[in-house]
């Protein structure tokens, strides 16, 4: 006699403890990309870029991270196709989460180079704007130069 089995009997424990990881990441992952991406992620040390540039300025925070945040959502939802497909994997199907956990790995390592190559940027152009409003300060606070004293005495000079 045959007896159906239902989902939950074909379940292993290594299924259903990937599954769990993968899912909770997933979630993290999702709500962290969409905070960032619109510019709410608080500065902290625990969770960001880890790039010394992102540290300097919370302008450099908010804009590497809105780079960033779309690709953690990426990853976030390959991480949940790998949850989908960890529940209820056996033998061969095991390839499919394999290759949606590369795929979350590739998009976290293309995200976070995006937006520490964004923090350099931002980074730069903060420091050429600084410099600029330095070099403009100095440029007021320096004496006015009589140009017709200096040809009166350049004409003085001559005789």
């Amino acid at each position: 006699m045959l007896e159906c089995m239902s989902p939950l009997d074909s379940m292993t424990t290594l299924n259903l403890v990937l599954g769990i990881i993968f899912l909770a990441s997933a979630l993290c992952l999702i709500v962290l990309g969409a905070v960032a991406t619109v510019g709410k992620l608080p500065g902290n040390a625990t969770i960001g870029l880890r790039v010394p540039e992102v540290r300097k300025h919370e302008s450099t925070w908010v804009q590497a991270h809105r780079v960033v945040g779309p690709f953690w959502i990426l990853t976030g939802v390959a991480l949940a196709i790998a949850a989908a497909f960890a529940f209820i994997a056996h033998g061969w199907v095991w390839v499919a989460p394999v290759i949606a956990v590369v795929a979350a790995v590739i998009a976290l390592s293309v995200g976070g180079n995006f937006g520490a190559r964004a923090a350099v940027l931002v980074d730069a152009a903060l420091e050429a704007q600084s410099q600029d409003e330095a070099a403009a300060a100095r440029a007021q606070s320096a004496p006015a130069v009589d140009l017709d004293a200096l040809r009166r005495a350049a004409g003085q000079a001559d005789k």
